[in-house]
């Protein structure tokens, strides 16, 4: 081997040493972040657990209001059905027709 390739092969040693001795020296960093990135990583998967829960939550008050509220929905659709409301109405004019009379015949405008 000639001198040339020994200084070549030398230097190829020396850089791939100095190359671990880098790559050593990030190691603690490296790790660092690491366990940084997973501690991020589980945080994000609790609030998605969280934020899961809540929305199943409002699903299932929702839910529970809807069936809390048929009843009414009910009662709401019977008092706003046209029939009714023209019974109402027809109620009304009786009533209004009766009182006109009872005043009429006590001789009062």
């Amino acid at each position: 081997m000639t001198l040339m390739a020994g200084i070549g092969v030398g230097l190829l040693v020396l850089a791939l040493v100095l190359t671990l001795i880098g790559l050593l020296a990030a190691l603690p960093r490296a790790l660092r972040v690491r366990r940084a990135s997973l501690r991020t990583l589980q945080l994000a998967a609790t609030y998605r657990l969280l934020f899961g829960i809540s929305a199943l939550e409002l699903q299932l008050a929702a839910l529970e209001r809807h069936q809390l509220l048929r009843p009414y929905r009910r009662v709401r659709r019977w008092v706003t059905h046209p029939l009714t409301v023209a019974l109402a109405e027809s109620w009304a004019r009786r009533r209004s027709r009766a009182r006109a009379a009872t005043l009429e015949a006590m001789g009062l405008p």
